[in-house]
C-alpha cells in the first residue's frame, strides 16, 4: 500500500462494510485497474487471472474488473507475478498494471432549489439554452413526466442490473427537470433553469441511489464523446479525494479531449472536503446552500 500500487480504500474495512462489500453481502469485489503509459501505448489488455473484465475505461487508461472471493489468492498471485523484490527497487504489478483501485460507490446529492440563481432574468432576456446538449448522469429519468415530455434527446443505462432508464429513485428526474423541465405539471410555476436544452440521460445510479465508479466513468465517456454534450451534470459524489482517483482523472481527460464542462456536486459536506469526481481541477464543482444561502 505504501508504494502507491493499491488504493487505500481497499483496506478501509469500515467503508467496505458500509458499502456492502463485506463477505456477508457479496461474493465479489469490484475493482478498477489503471495501466502504465507504456502498456496503454502498446494496447495491452487490462487482464488479471482470477478476475473478470467488466468493461474497458479508456479515459483512465484502464478497465473495470470483478474479482470473486473464491479466486482472491489466484488473483493476487497473478497480479504480483514477476514483481521486483530486490532491496531498494520499487515494486511493480504484472501485465502493465499501474494501480488497483476499489470500484467504490458514489451516492446522489440532492439540491433544494434553483430559484435564487437569477434564472428568470435570463429568461426575460430570451436565454433558455435552446439547442444546448446537456447530459444528466444520475438515477435515470421518468420520460413520461409532464415536465420532461419532448425534452429527452437520447438515453442509455450503465447500471448492469437495470438496463432501462426508468428512475426508481426519483433523484434523476428531479435533477433533469431542474435543468430543463418545461413546468407543464405546475402550469409553468416550476420551470427548469434551461428549458430549451436537449437532455441526454445517462443512468449511472441504481434504484437505491448509488453506483460504482466504473458505471460513472462509462457514463462520462458516453456523454462527452458519443453524445457530444456541452455540459455534463453530475449531482453525485464519492469519498473525499485529492483528485488522483480514476473518476476525477476521467473528468480531466474528457474535459481536455472534448471541451465538455462537467458540473459536479462538491459533496454537500461544506468547504472542508470535496468528493470524487468534483475534486478534478477541470470540473465546475458546486456546493449546496439552503434557501437563505447558508452552506449545506
Amino acid at each position: 500500500m505504501t508504494s502507491g500500487l493499491l488504493d487505500r480504500q481497499l483496506f478501509n474495512v469500515t467503508d467496505l462494510i458500509a458499502d456492502g462489500y463485506d463477505d456477508a453481502h457479496t461474493d465479489a469485489l469490484p475493482l478498477i485497474v489503471t495501466m502504465t503509459d507504456a502498456a496503454a501505448r502498446n494496447r495491452t489488455r487490462p487482464a488479471v487471472d482470477g478476475a473478470e473484465l467488466v468493461r474497458p475505461l479508456d479515459s483512465v487508461q484502464g478497465a473495470a474488473l470483478t474479482r470473486q472471493r473464491a479466486t482472491a489468492d489466484r488473483f493476487w498471485t497473478a497480479l504480483t507475478a514477476g514483481s521486483t523484490r530486490r532491496t531498494g527497487d520499487a515494486p511493480t504489478l504484472a501485465n502493465g498494471i499501474a494501480k488497483v483501485w476499489l470500484d467504490g460507490r458514489v451516492h446522489a446529492d440532492l439540491a433544494e432549489s434553483t430559484a435564487q440563481i437569477g434564472a428568470p432574468k435570463l429568461w426575460a432576456e430570451g436565454n433558455t439554452a435552446t439547442g444546448v446538449d446537456v447530459a444528466v448522469l444520475d438515477s435515470g429519468a421518468d420520460a413520461e413526466h409532464p415536465d420532461l415530455v419532448g425534452q429527452i434527446a437520447e438515453s442509455s443505462s450503465f447500471v448492469p442490473e437495470e438496463p432501462d432508464i426508468l428512475d426508481y429513485k426519483g433523484h434523476g428526474t428531479h435533477v433533469a427537470s431542474t435543468i430543463a423541465g418545461t413546468g407543464a405539471a405546475s402550469g409553468g410555476a416550476e420551470r427548469g433553469v434551461a428549458p430549451g436544452a436537449r437532455l441526454h440521460i445517462g443512468k449511472v445510479l441504481n434504484s437505491e441511489g448509488s453506483g460504482q465508479n466504473s458505471w460513472i466513468i462509462a457514463g462520462m465517456e458516453w456523454a462527452a464523446r458519443e453524445q457530444k454534450a456541452r455540459v455534463v451534470s453530475m449531482s453525485l459524489g464519492g469519498e473525499a479525494t485529492d483528485g488522483s482517483d480514476p473518476m476525477s482523472q476521467a473528468v480531466e481527460r474528457l474535459s481536455a479531449e472534448t471541451g465538455a464542462l462537467f458540473v459536479i456536486a462538491a459533496g454537500n459536506s461544506g468547504p472542508a472536503s470535496i468528493g470524487s469526481p468534483g475534486a478534478a481541477n477541470s470540473a465546475l464543482t458546486v456546493g449546496a446552500v439552503d434557501h437563505t444561502d447558508h452552506l449545506g
